[in-house]
């Protein structure tokens, strides 16, 4: 038992930290900032879903009209080409956000994708073809 936790354990240690990078631009009409609570979570191309957790620069004011908003998280779990982000609003959110772009990128998938609101939609049940790849939700 002891030889299984412990190669458990090195193989954790020699696990691949991946930096992913989630940028969003609000929209310029009035009122389209925020000061809710907004949470990040992507997906790749086989289901495997990672939780990045709340989008917050605690040292800026995120999410205010017309600014692009760069949020960076590291993981040990690589999911390699990325097919989906989702942004939803945690329940302390008491104002609406309107998102006009988003980003995602990490070091395994250095191209990611891009999508804005006027030309992306909610992440696909079945594999994208090259030219729908990347959405968000």
């Amino acid at each position: 038992m002891k030889l299984l936790v412990l190669t458990v354990l090195v193989a954790a240690a020699h696990a691949a930290i991946v930096s992913y990078k989630v940028s969003v631009k609000t929209g310029t009409r009035t009122y389209a900032g925020s000061n809710g609570f907004f949470y990040a979570a992507a997906l790749n191309y086989n289901g495997d879903f990672l939780d990045f957790g709340q989008l917050d620069n605690s040292a800026l004011n995120d999410f205010e009209q017309g600014n692009i908003d760069d949020f960076v998280f590291t993981s040990g779990h690589d999911l390699g080409k990325i097919g989906c982000l989702i942004i939803s609003a945690g329940s302390k959110s008491d104002d609406a956000w309107l998102i006009d772009s988003v980003s995602i990128s990490s070091d395994t998938d250095e191209t990611g994708f891009s999508g804005s609101n006027s030309k992306t939609s909610g992440c696909p049940a079945t594999p994208l073809s090259q030219e729908t790849q990347g959405h968000w939700l």
